[in-house]
């Protein structure tokens, strides 16, 4: 199989020719998916992108809080409103770029503190990433090249939670699964037509969800010791998750979408992933739907015992993927 997911000084470790399930963290990386996205909030003004159609470029249009129909080539469907306990994302008010390998920024957006990171720890070739204004993040330079039956060339991302020594101050973070009551989300992303160049532009966008056997979590290791539950929403055709799909075509109760869950081993720990079944380019949801779900319905993945300890949002990039963009993002654990 084709794979994400790596562990290298500064990103997790591959451990098998598919790998993904551990996509983030403070310089090192994963792979992950996607598919055409249902609506969420955006931004701070309450508007929603719609799903874009199979193979489209462009999300739907505003809508308050349901996205419009989307303008892809096969016909999108239209937005998902946000849900009660959703959280709305704020504006990251400070532009600038983050240029190198480990380009860091910790900011504070909405009163709440996130990570912002590069996390290329597969390849030496620049890559640049901008923040701020219209959007959180945005690749505008990446030159590296890496085969897919390994890890991406990295995973820029945005998250909350502690680990490689960077630690976001508020995020209610580690909490026991067993404890959750919500963990709100929205992510917004866009691709910029690069969807429609496969073979040039190889990437996912997906969650990468991290789980400790520590109640202190591993706030200066480069891996949960627990597991790995990830949220794909673009899944490219020549990479895929860690593992197999188990579980195919599932429907997770309180989400939208269908979803093939893929699971396998990476580096002993359990990796869990659902890969939307359609691009999504938009995600607001409660993720412990998703955390339940694995709990009570995927035997032997993620343990009422463990604690959540990282959320992270981002691409996993084995080529292109200049133009990528998360638009918005929070996340709330309660």
């Amino acid at each position: 199989m084709r794979g994400s997911a790596a562990l290298v000084p500064l990103v997790l470790v591959t451990l098998s020719s598919s790998l993904a399930c551990d996509s983030a963290e403070s310089h090192f990386g994963e792979e992950s998916g996607g598919t055409s996205g249902s609506g969420g909030r955006g931004g701070s003004a309450g508007t929603a992108a719609g799903t874009a159609g199979k193979g489209g470029s462009t999300p739907g249009g505003t809508g308050g809080l349901g996205g419009g129909a989307g303008a892809g080539p096969m016909g999108g469907t239209a937005g998902t409103s946000v849900t009660e306990d959703g959280c709305v994302p704020g504006t990251l008010a400070t532009t600038g770029e983050l240029r190198g390998r480990y380009g860091t920024l910790s900011p504070v957006i909405d009163g709440r503190n996130y990570f912002l990171q590069v996390n290329q720890w597969n390849s030496m070739e620049p890559q640049i990433m901008a923040y701020g204004g219209d959007f959180f993040f945005k690749m505008t330079q990446q030159d590296a090249v890496v085969a897919t039956n390994g890890g991406p060339t990295g995973y820029p991302s945005m998250f909350i939670g502690a680990n490689a020594d960077h630690v976001t101050t508020d995020s209610n973070l580690p909490k026991q699964v067993s404890a959750l009551t919500t963990v709100p989300t929205t992510w917004v992303w866009n691709h910029n037509g690069l969807i429609e160049d496969e073979a040039t532009n190889i990437w996912n966008s997906a969650y990468d969800v991290w789980f400790s056997t520590n109640p202190a979590g591993e706030p200066s290791a480069f891996g949960p010791s627990g597991g790995y539950l990830m949220v794909w929403l673009y899944d490219p055709p020549s990479a895929q998750p860690i593992g197999s799909v188990i579980y195919p075509g599932v429907t997770v109760e309180g989400v939208e979408g269908t979803w093939d869950v893929w699971v396998g081993p990476n580096g002993g720990r359990r990796c869990l992933s659902y890969v939307r079944t359609e691009t999504s380019l938009a995600l607001s949801t409660d993720l412990n739907f998703f955390i339940r779900d694995a709990v009570e319905n995927r035997p032997n993945t993620i343990s009422n015992d463990w604690y959540l300890s990282n959320i992270f949002i981002g691409f996993e990039i084995w080529s292109g993927g200049a133009g990528l963009e998360t638009t918005s993002f929070c996340a709330i654990v309660n």
